[in-house]
């Protein structure tokens, strides 16, 4: 019996069909994913901050805070020589942050339970230190005007270190321009964070203060239980920005650093 040459022709692409299919394997389910290598030369570049801000310009209530990144300057450990090793701790911090911005009145109005006023952390209740450490240790960025600002005398922070290479610097952060220091927010520069900012001088900041011009401040949030005599004295609240780690200011409509204005 002849084979026509139709039926050889298919028979041959039968056969050629069902050997790609056996060279080829399952197709994947559809409710699996393949799994990806990672890929180890991909530099990750660190989150954001996650926070949540009941309104814009509110202190934002952050869960994972920044831990403080602390050094040794000259001899002086980051606890200080005496005093509340924690409240030194926080002073001396000295890590930049992502900084929020938030309104003068955020922080000038925070409270803060009456029971830790002038005790050291190790005294305070749990449920007080629970309420404070809520909005301490915030990078936050807050626009304002300056008072007054001033070298501070030897303290358990700085080890008691003399000459000012040792000393914080007392700045009063005021809502409005003309603004007396009984309705101020102390903020502090900090002997650990000035080499940073050669420029940073009293004199500028005097300037600054005789000139009214805007100020915007970049730091820290920080709980100093140790002044409540001086409320509605030389301070409005306890709650500070220190250390505070950069300073701007308002010129021809732009914020510049305080370290450019220098020699100017």
């Amino acid at each position: 019996m002849s084979i026509k040459p139709k039926t050889i022709l298919t028979k041959f692409v039968l056969t050629l069909l069902l050997f790609q299919a056996s060279c080829v394997g399952p197709a994947p389910s559809p409710l699996t994913t393949p799994t990806m290598a990672p890929d180890l030369t991909q530099t990750v570049e660190p989150s954001a901050t996650s926070f949540v801000s009941p309104t814009p310009g509110g202190l934002p209530d952050i869960q994972d805070k920044p831990q403080p990144v602390e050094i040794t300057f000259q001899g002086c450990p980051p606890e200080g020589d005496g005093g509340d090793p924690v409240l030194n701790r926080l002073k001396n911090r000295v890590d930049e942050g992502q900084y929020i911005p938030v309104q003068f009145d955020a922080l000038f109005s925070l409270t803060w339970p009456k029971a830790v006023e002038r005790r050291m952390h190790s005294e305070w209740s749990p449920q007080d230190a629970a309420e404070i450490s809520r909005y301490e240790g915030i990078p936050v960025m807050v626009e304002g005007y300056l008072a007054d600002a001033k070298e501070s005398g030897p303290e358990s922070t700085n080890c008691h270190g003399a000459g000012s290479a040792h000393m914080d610097w007392h700045i009063w952060l005021v809502k409005s321009a003309g603004v007396d220091r009984t309705r101020s927010i102390v903020i502090e520069t900090t002997p650990r964070v000035r080499p940073n900012h050669p420029g940073w001088s009293i004199p500028l900041l005097h300037e600054i203060v005789k000139n009214q011009e805007p100020v915007r401040i970049s730091g820290w949030t920080m709980f100093d239980p140790e002044h409540p005599d001086q409320i509605g004295k030389t301070r409005g609240t306890l709650w500070e920005i220190h250390p505070i780690m950069q300073i701007e200011v308002q010129r021809n409509g732009q914020w510049v650093t305080l370290d450019s204005l220098a020699g100017q």
